[in-house]
């Protein structure tokens, strides 16, 4: 009786404990200033994404973002109230966001950089296909010796 009772004491905590966890709002949820911002396009010359940027005009759309979130304002009435007061600029298209990333990490790049970049990409396509071809060759084209075939 005693092990029963212990038991449904245990399974009912364990049950109000799982309802809890699902129920109580976390912080884990909140709207972070990285989340809206990763839509929005970079107000300064630089073609990055605002999440990215790091140029004063950026850290002040940043900052305004934060103060939205701390209004209450969810990710869309920010995406709106942007795009309501700075125009369709604000708004980051799919190419935007390439040309973003792919200038973030080639910014530093120079001449010699590229040169050094499309000199290994070339050397390593032909030393893969130098692979294969002595591969392929030694495999299906390869004639025994007569000294391997087993004869006198």
């Amino acid at each position: 009786m005693k092990e029963i009772l212990s038991r449904r004491v245990f399974l009912s905590v364990a049950l109000y404990l799982a309802l809890a966890c699902t129920f109580i709002p976390s912080q884990a949820y909140a709207l972070t200033v990285a989340e809206v911002v990763k839509d929005l396009a970079c107000p300064c010359e630089c073609p990055l994404i605002l999440e990215d940027c790091n140029m004063n005009c950026g850290l002040e759309w940043k900052e305004e973002v934060g103060e939205q979130i701390k209004k209450g304002m969810n990710k869309d009435q920010i995406m709106e109230y942007f795009i309501a007061k700075y125009g369709e600029s604000a708004r980051l298209t799919p190419m935007q966001r390439i040309q973003g990333k792919t200038y973030q990490y080639t910014r530093s790049f120079d001449t010699v950089d590229w040169a050094l970049l499309w000199a290994g990409i070339i050397g390593w396509i032909a030393l893969m296909f130098l692979a294969v071809y002595i591969s392929v060759k030694k495999l299906f084209f390869n004639k025994p010796d007569k000294s391997e075939k087993g004869g006198s």
